[in-house]
């Protein structure tokens, strides 16, 4: 740790880099309340010719004509503000306290031929100030800090030649349905994956499919650019069925690992395993909706033999009332080990997706691993520009003798005995969003958590409370 600063900087000292970002984020609310006022009926054509002079204003770096090329230029500023008590950024810490302030900006530049193929970059810069932990505190990856790096460089040419099949090779990010399986993480500071990878890509008629081999990005602010992760190597393909009343998608995932031993309950070795699963989502009568995810695992885990599932199913009905609120409920299932001595790994992994976003509560205490989440959700809209989201979690280990593991699948508390059961604790979470404009969104919100028997029996235990004031803007 550095100063109290994510970053090695030595003119970065955290009062005063702190302050700064808090004077910038206080400047930025203030010129939204003053300049885009809360959109009532009277208001509704004042904002609409705020935003026509937004677009007309930034359109003039779209579709820019550089020799061949037509070049875009875009991007993304975000701010935002973190109070923690009774966990950090390492997950739950009953006596501690930790204070965030983070800055990240992306800026994208697009090329593209008229006859097809495009070239995109994407830059990142993300910073911290006030955290009690500094670049020393994450030696494999930091998810606060990265210096104007290099997150996206890709080339894509879709339907070659008039040809349902086109490519993506390059350095990417890569999601797919609800993120739950296949997501980017975008809520931490530099994101959770981004890959060095080569996509195979087949759309017709009735069915788009990605097949791709990669590896996922390491972030160093000490190194540049980023490193994908050595010795790793994932294949996937990923499907979606077309000309169906739903969304049907189907994906298989291969995850090699020889140079990072994992510890089998047998032994020591690589990591092998396969997954395959489906993911359903759809809508009837208008107003009812539901989705459903299954996934099986299996392979070696070290010397061990895996056997490990995932599931998740929900359902919401969206209500002809003011405001239109919907109220939905949902059940979140990831296998935990049984027995930690029998040579079988059952922990489901989580596969690439369903961390540090709105999964498993605001707080990011739990992760798809050994997990049972049983969640209430209810959202109401009180305007066009207005969205309230709350959400009550019942947290549960799947398995009394497996652990309770952080969002980076490390095993946090372990009672092998089983003697501690398996009541996790209870959480909730609020957020309200404000979006004045399209491209400007304010978002604030927090979650209350009440730790349950097992973490009381497991060691120190303490309600833990956090809440976070974000800004964004894109162009």
């Amino acid at each position: 740790m550095k100063n109290g600063i994510a970053g090695s900087t030595s003119w970065l000292y955290p009062k005063s880099i702190g302050r700064l970002f808090l004077l910038e984020f206080f400047y930025l609310f203030v010129l939204a309340t003053l300049y885009l006022p809360a959109s009532t009926a009277d208001d509704d054509k004042q904002n609409y010719a705020i935003a026509s002079r937004e677009d007309r204003f930034w359109s003039q770096v779209k579709e820019m004509v550089w020799g061949p090329f037509r070049a875009d230029f875009g991007g993304q500023f975000r701010l935002r503000g973190e109070w923690g008590d009774g966990f950090s950024l390492k997950g739950y810490d009953p006596d501690g306290h930790d204070d965030l302030f983070l800055e990240r900006l992306r800026l994208d530049l697009t090329l593209r031929l008229k006859a097809g193929p495009r070239l995109f970059l994407q830059l990142q810069d993300a910073h911290a100030a006030w955290t009690r932990y500094g670049d020393d505190d994450f030696p494999v990856s930091n998810p606060i800090h990265d210096v104007m790096d290099i997150r996206q460089l890709y080339g894509e040419w879709r339907r070659v030649g008039g040809s349902p099949v086109g490519f993506r090779i390059g350095r990417q990010q890569i999601s797919y349905g609800d993120q739950r399986v296949f997501g980017p993480g975008s809520w931490g500071n530099t994101g959770r994956f981004a890959w060095d990878a080569a996509i195979l890509k087949v759309d017709t008629s009735w069915c788009e499919s990605d097949t791709w081999a990669g590896s996922y990005l390491e972030y160093q602010p000490d190194i540049w650019p980023n490193h994908s992760r050595p010795g790793f190597r994932t294949l996937v393909n990923y499907t979606q069925l077309k000309r169906l009343p739903l969304r049907l998608d189907l994906f298989y995932v291969l995850k090699d690992d020889d140079r990072h031993p994992v510890a089998g309950e047998t032994g020591p070795g690589g990591l092998h395993t396969h997954t395959v699963g489906v993911q359903a989502a759809g809508t009837t009568l208008g107003w009812l909706d539901g989705a459903a995810t299954y996934i099986r695992q299996f392979g070696r885990y070290g010397q061990d033999d895996v056997r490990a599932a995932g599931w998740n199913a929900q359902a919401g009905a969206t209500l002809p009332l003011p405001w239109q609120p919907r109220l939905g409920g949902q059940f979140t299932q990831g296998t935990g080990d049984r027995d930690p001595a029998d040579g079988i790994h059952g922990t489901f992994d989580g596969v690439y997706g369903g961390r540090d976003i709105f999964f498993y509560g605001y707080l990011n205490l739990f992760f798809w691993a050994n997990l049972r989440d049983a969640e209430i959700d209810l959202k109401i809209q009180p305007h066009e520009r207005w969205q309230v989201f709350a959400e009550l979690h019942r947290f549960s280990l799947d398995q009394a003798r497996d652990a309770w593991y952080t969002t980076g699948l490390q095993p946090f508390r372990r009672d092998a005995s089983g003697q501690s059961g398996t009541a996790l604790g209870v959480e909730f979470d609020a957020r309200v969003v404000w979006s004045p404009t399209s491209r400007l969104e304010f978002m604030a919100g927090g979650g209350y958590f009440r730790p349950g028997r097992f973490i009381r029996d497991t060691g120190p235990a303490a309600r833990a409370v956090g809440f976070f004031l974000q800004t964004q803007y894109s162009w």
